[in-house]
């Protein structure tokens, strides 16, 4: 979202900025540059996400997506009421599925704005794969459902959009197979690439490859997908490659990650949750995706790209990017990506490859600038004079 903000004001939009914050996820006003804040007029709207079963079982019994329904406030409402009667806007664009309940608000209030929603992917499939991956019979069962009524939720929603903005192509391709018959436009996750890799060429891997490579793995340990895809690669893959390459380490840092979890096994260093993410990346040599279900994209794989660090993944964790194996090391099968990964470790100048393509995909397909600009001529082609 702050990309796709950074990329608009880049090209000389006007943006106003509204957004909800949850206890989970507060909004730290103190912690955003004072210029940015004044040039978005940032307002932020508390919002109560916690699961309410009383209104649980009321959107159930009415037929209606819970999902959904928790993300609407009035006094949300009532500011972006108060927003749009203020000014006129030319695009209300909706970051997500779950801002639009306020789509009737903003109709009444902005008849003639265009309203185009950013997808970041199709939300019920998250819930289907929960609902897939859970044990228990009756919490199954209640995930089934609840994936069931957001599907209808999010399928009726597109005859109340003017555009949408997907995330990717197979996401855009997504909805015209829904029927949407609006104008679509692709936008990737978009980054500014710090400034020593757009000045000089990538870096060679920090260590020697014949004595042992660092790799990691960066992400939030309290997302169910990421704890199974690093037991997966832990259990499946790591013991081969270490086999092979004895001297070779794996880091694991990520919030929500129990330093003491994982401390027996040979070669793996526990981090816990680090202070700061990028300065930790560049510390290591091999980037490791090990995912196995998701949806969305992996933004972890663009910010290694920018920053020179080669990455290796399965098929899950790479989708969504349009990127190939020719921009890092693509396997799905645990003997597969074992195998690729020794003989990447076996030569460094493949090591530096994948790092200069990384680099050179990072500055081409993901430049926040780049995206932002696309995006103001995709709307100024449909917005209503």
């Amino acid at each position: 979202m702050n990309a796709i903000t950074n990329g608009l004001l880049n090209n000389g939009a006007q943006v106003k900025l509204l957004s909800a914050f949850t206890r989970k996820h507060p909004l730290d006003l103190e912690s955003i540059d004072s210029g940015y804040l004044e040039q978005v007029d940032l307002e932020g709207v508390p919002l109560e996400t916690d699961l309410d079963v009383r209104a649980a079982y009321i959107a159930l019994l009415n037929g209606e997506s819970y999902n959904i329904s928790r993300f609407y406030s009035h006094q949300f409402a009532m500011v972006l009421k108060r927003i749009l009667s203020r000014e006129r806007f030319d695009v209300v664009h909706l970051e997500s599925l779950y801002t639009t309940p306020y789509i009737d608000v903003i109709r009444m209030h902005a008849p003639t704005a265009l309203i185009s929603l950013r997808s970041h992917n199709h939300e019920f499939q998250i819930w289907e794969q929960r609902w897939k991956a859970a044990q228990n019979f009756f919490y199954r069962l209640a995930l089934r459902h609840m994936t069931n009524v957001l599907e209808r939720y999010e399928k009726m929603v597109l005859d109340k959009v003017d555009t949408i903005v997907a995330i990717s192509s197979e996401e855009g391709n997504g909805y015209r197979n829904w029927g949407f018959s609006g104008p679509i436009h692709v936008a990737g996750f978009g980054i500014k690439a710090p400034e020593k890799v757009k000045n000089a060429p990538p870096p060679m891997p920090t260590s020697n490859p014949r004595k042992g490579v660092k790799m990691f793995h960066l992400g939030a340990m309290d997302w169910g997908p990421n704890k199974e895809g690093v037991s997966w690669f832990l259990r499946e893959v790591w013991p081969q490659v270490l086999q092979a390459h004895p001297h070779s380490e794996f880091h694991l840092a990520g919030k929500g990650l129990d330093p003491q979890k994982w401390i027996d096994v040979p070669g793996l260093f526990n981090h816990g949750e680090v202070e700061n993410a990028g300065t930790f990346a560049e510390q290591h040599d091999l980037l490791v995706v090990p995912l196995l279900r998701g949806a969305g994209i992996r933004v972890k794989i663009v910010e290694a790209f920018s920053r020179g660090i080669p990455v290796a993944s399965t098929t899950m964790g790479i989708q969504g990017l349009e990127i190939t194996d020719k921009d890092c090391l693509v396997q799905s099968e645990p003997e597969n990506l074992a195998q690729a990964i020794i003989d990447l470790l076996n030569d460094s100048s493949r090591l530096k490859g994948l790092s200069e393509a990384g680099v050179k995909v990072a500055t081409t397909s993901f430049d926040q600038d780049k995206i932002g600009a696309e995006l103001l001529e995709f709307y100024g082609q449909h917005v209503r004079i």
